[in-house]
């Protein structure tokens, strides 16, 4: 008798990663893909919120250069 209760042979499992992997691998990818639409979302904001600072900046520039001519 060699102790073993049960005698099973050693082998590799085949068939690769089992479904488990590719749900979790499915749920990582919606994820990122939420994060990268937010991502694009906040460039967008931040991108026109310098386009109205710039204008807002231009319009007081505008303003000072009147100011300074006597025009206003």
């Amino acid at each position: 008798m060699t102790g073993d209760v049960l005698s099973m042979s050693r082998q590799a499992r085949g068939g690769g990663d089992g479904p488990v992997t590719d749900f979790w691998l499915a749920t990582v990818d919606v994820r990122l893909s939420r994060i990268e639409r937010m991502m694009e979302r906040m460039e967008r904001q931040v991108w026109a919120l310098a386009a109205v600072a710039g204008g807002l900046l231009l319009v007081d520039l505008m303003r000072m250069i009147l100011q300074l001519r006597g025009g206003l």
